[in-house]
């Protein structure tokens, strides 16, 4: 790589930088075995709820998704039970052993109905609302939900954030004190110390793009003296698939103490209008894997102080359509694992799949997704002034997190 001056400042204007496609980070100011460590995955594409954890034995559901509800007398493919809420049994997908197994070992908790509250159902328009930490009537929030809770938490040293470029919004997005990480590692054979004394030397005013340009410096040498080599032994329960690839070096760093404290990670492919059986299973498969994999390479040691919640812009509509899929609805489901999660339990309130019940069509949201969103930050984050990330959001807990 041929790394100018221009090159260089390109890469940190706007401090947006990819440490890896849908991999953004942000650092507590001082690296800390102690840091306790937020990792949000967004499923985006809105991730249908009620084929991950469905109330398989409810008339209403299994009427309206006859050739795609889950079954529970079915062999090896039948749902598998994970419990209860208001009366009403849950199906956990039968690809998602893992899942059932962390939740059985009470490491994972769901909250069923949980949402975006909009009449919206356009996946652009309802995931940079999600990204903001907004909802239908709100105020226009300018800033994303996790860059405001780094600003009210005072979190504006040099390593207070990172970002990734190719994603058009992001809960990180006006995060003061932004660090580039993206490419560091490519950088880093290129700039050897004799590269960087000449760089720094160039830059050693006091502009924008000179503090810009000596904060990459940092980044580089930080990453090359702490990051994970590359003959790390990978931990085999990883797949090929598009989560794993994204968990896998998130652990790293995480191994690493650089003193990670929130890492988001996007997670597609959701989208199915047509053909939901077979390419669902597959995401959830993904999902579970890659999930029991990334807390299996932590370990006690390091999950003890991460915990992981997963989100979506929206869920998908009760009635299958005619593709054999399903269409933009409102609620889906949260999961939440790791430290401090109280585990084992289906939270939330369940609206039910009577015509009545419905909105429009579509599984009510009954649980705010920034309900969840906020006791994680107040509860493992140590947020004390939570109305200054979700300012028209009372605070309510679920008690999901102990």
């Amino acid at each position: 790589m041929n790394l100018t001056r221009r090159n260089l400042l390109a890469l940190t204007g706007g401090g947006l930088v990819p440490f890896a496609p849908g991999l953004n980070m942000a650092f507590s100011a001082s690296a800390s075995p102690q840091t306790n460590v937020l990792v949000v995955i967004f499923l985006r594409f809105g991730m249908d709820g009620l084929q991950l954890v469905a109330p398989a034995d409810d008339a209403g559901y299994r009427d309206r998704r006859r050739n795609i509800g889950l079954r529970i007398n079915s062999g090896a493919q039948s749902a598998r039970p994970l419990g209860t809420l208001g009366g009403t049994q849950f199906f956990l997908h039968p690809q998602a052993g893992q899942l059932k197994q962390m939740f059985d070992n009470k490491s994972l908790a769901v909250v069923h109905a949980a949402g975006v509250p909009t009449g919206l159902r356009s996946h652009f328009e309802v995931q940079e609302m999600a990204d903001k930490g907004g909802a239908d009537n709100d105020h226009a929030l300018n800033s994303g939900w996790l860059a405001r809770h780094l600003a009210v938490s005072g979190a504006t040293g040099d390593f207070a954030a990172t970002a990734d470029s190719t994603t058009s919004t992001s809960s990180l997005n006006g995060a003061a004190g932004i660090l580039p990480t993206g490419i560091l590692q490519t950088l880093g054979l290129w700039v050897t110390t004799e590269r960087a004394a000449l760089i720094s030397t160039l830059n050693a005013g006091d502009s924008e793009s000179e503090r810009s340009a000596r904060k990459t410096l940092a980044a580089i040498a930080l990453m090359r003296d702490k990051a994970p080599t590359s003959s790390s032994t990978p931990n085999p329960n990883y797949t090929y698939g598009a989560l794993s690839q994204k968990l896998q070096p998130l652990a790293g760093v995480i191994k690493s103490n650089l003193g990670v404290q929130l890492a988001t990670v996007d997670f597609g492919g959701w989208d199915h209008h047509e053909n939901l059986p077979g390419l669902f299973g597959q995401q959830a498969r993904e999902l579970s894997d890659a999930l029991f994999a990334f807390t299996d390479d932590l370990g006690p040691e390091f999950m003890n102080r991460v915990t992981v919640v997963t989100m979506t812009e929206f869920g998908r509509r009760v009635q299958e359509n005619a593709s054999v899929g399903t269409d933009h609805g409102a609620a889906s489901v949260m999961l939440a694992l790791g430290a401090g999660v109280n585990g084992g339990k289906i939270y939330g309130e369940w609206p039910g799949l009577r015509d009545s019940d419905l909105d429009g069509g579509d599984l009510r949201v009954t649980t705010d997704y920034r309900q969840v969103l906020a006791e994680l930050l107040v509860k493992r984050q140590g947020q004390a002034a939570i109305q200054n990330v979700f300012p028209t959001l009372p605070y309510r807990p679920l008690g999901l997190i102990g």
